[in-house]
């Protein structure tokens, strides 16, 4: 049995970057975690954290969103590379979707870890119809989540831009739960990170860390991690500890 630390975060663009590039590069490095998870980078920001995490290996496909949207961030010395890709989710923003890395440890456990981001709820279109993306979104990434992973245990994490339906989704139709759920405790707020923001009148748990298979969650958290003048993000990661195993009990 192995236990597999992982962190996810919207890194917002380059938005005040300047105000926020200390901050990440600490955060990182001072959490060590064995996999981050990221959304909405950038080259600028992949740049950072190429430099801050020289012990890492950074998963990138052709596909253009590996470097503007989705990075996936491993341990070198914890895990080795079988195969990783990108789901298309006929999003309104076409370089997103599922980003996933099938990973095998040192102990030969094999394990899937995706990271996605779905569409805001004030995109264009839904502002002016009242129609969301995040459903359709959800449902297909759920059966390609199913036909791709089968029996193989997963993580899937990422900003979901919605507190309640992609959830109830990927559980629903794909056997996932919330990392918070299994451990007893609420879902944490983590949007929005009011020190550099303005959108304060949205209150979301929409970061999330879901697992199925042969994982048990250890501790989950949503670190408030600042440095003097500087913060991560609009938003707060999250971070959990799991145990991988081929049976859990």
């Amino acid at each position: 049995m192995q236990r597999i630390s992982l962190i996810s975060l919207n890194l917002w663009n380059t938005e005040h970057w300047e105000q926020r590039e200390q901050c990440i590069v600490s955060f990182v490095q001072t959490y060590d975690s064995d996999i981050y998870c990221f959304q909405e980078v950038r080259p600028k920001s992949l740049k950072c954290l190429d430099e801050a995490l020289p012990a890492y290996i950074r998963i990138e496909g052709t596909e253009i969103g590996w470097t503007r949207e989705n990075s996936i961030y491993i341990k070198k010395d914890l895990f080795s590379v079988l195969n990783f890709g990108r789901i298309d989710l006929q999003m309104p923003e076409p370089e997103r979707g599922v980003f996933w890395v099938e990973l095998e440890t040192k102990e030969k456990e094999h394990f899937f870890v995706a990271t996605m981001h779905l569409t805001h709820q004030l995109n264009a279109d839904e502002k002016r119809t009242g129609i969301g993306y995040r459903h359709h979104e959800a449902h297909l990434a759920a059966k390609a989540l199913n036909a791709l992973v089968m029996d193989t245990s997963t993580i899937i994490c990422g900003d979901f831009n919605d507190p309640v339906h992609p959830s109830r989704i990927f559980q629903e139709e794909a056997h996932f739960q919330d990392v918070f759920t299994l451990l007893g405790i609420p879902a944490p707020i983590t949007f929005p990170c009011p020190f550099l923001t303005n959108e304060t009148y949205l209150v979301e748990a929409i970061d999330k860390i879901m697992v199925r298979g042969a994982i048990k969650p250890i501790i989950a958290t949503s670190p408030h991690y600042l440095v003097p003048g500087q913060v991560l993000s609009d938003h707060w990661p999250v971070a959990t500890v799991i145990q991988l195993s081929s049976s859990i009990n």
